[in-house]
């Protein structure tokens, strides 16, 4: 065994002590195939169908609102569902390898990627961000760009102010919510561009609204969504 393969040897020894391949969702141990999360965690999930008729609900959320191209989705999400735990572990337990994981499998049921020009994270405050370390949105783009090799671009859209969780509020009360919160700058970057907004969930729309209308008066800009989960 060469010097370097001794060294890998011992370097997983040590990883396997101090940092077990467990499962980020019910924590046992993963077998060699199994990446982040066992099979009986990922078979228990509410995937969405990835057919033109599942599919359409979610475009549906926007018709007479916004144009938006494609809508992708993985998982459906309800109150007190896995998803909703899933997002949870994400989110404020700090599993970023769950959003990472889960950005490539949503990476992979994203037809044509070669038709994007950027993947756009839907951006937190900064002073949020700062709280939780990190941006859930990016940590899911890094996934999908992982998988379909497509550029992640988060200068151009800024979020101005902090607002509220959404997920327990009205659909007028979303709104509200959200209203004049992003903007674009160095918006000559994006034109002529087919976008891929992204972010973690997708229940009324109002946050992937304020964004998308933000990012279509940049010049011949089109915009499509993906996002890890969605209620449906």
């Amino acid at each position: 065994m060469s010097v370097a393969s001794q060294f890998r040897t011992i370097s997983g020894a040590f990883l396997d002590v101090f940092y077990p391949n467990i499962c980020q969702i019910c924590t046992i141990d993963l077998n060699m195939n199994e990446r982040h999360v066992c099979l009986s965690c990922a078979h228990d999930l509410p995937y969405i169908g990835q057919n033109k008729k599942e599919l359409q609900k979610l475009e549906k959320l926007f018709w007479g609102r916004v144009e938006v191209k494609h809508v992708y989705s993985l998982l459906n999400y309800q109150r007190g569902n896995q998803t909703q735990r899933l997002l949870h572990l994400l989110k404020y337990k700090q599993k970023k390898k769950l959003g990472h994981y889960f950005g490539e499998v949503l990476g992979e049921v994203i037809t044509d990627s070669d038709q994007f020009h950027a993947i756009i994270p839907v951006p937190l405050h900064p002073k949020k961000e700062r709280l939780r370390g990190f941006n859930q949105s990016r940590v899911i783009a890094d996934g999908i760009a992982a998988k379909t090799k497509i550029p992640i671009n988060e200068t151009c859209l800024i979020r101005n102010s902090h607002n509220l969780s959404q997920t327990t509020f009205s659909k007028y009360d979303c709104w509200d919510n959200v209203r004049r919160i992003f903007s674009v700058k160095q918006s000559e970057k994006l034109e002529n561009k087919h976008l891929l907004l992204v972010d973690d969930v997708l229940t009324t729309g109002a946050t992937i609204e304020a964004c998308i209308l933000e990012l279509l008066k940049i010049k011949n800009c089109t915009v499509s969504i993906a996002t890890l989960a969605a209620r449906i």
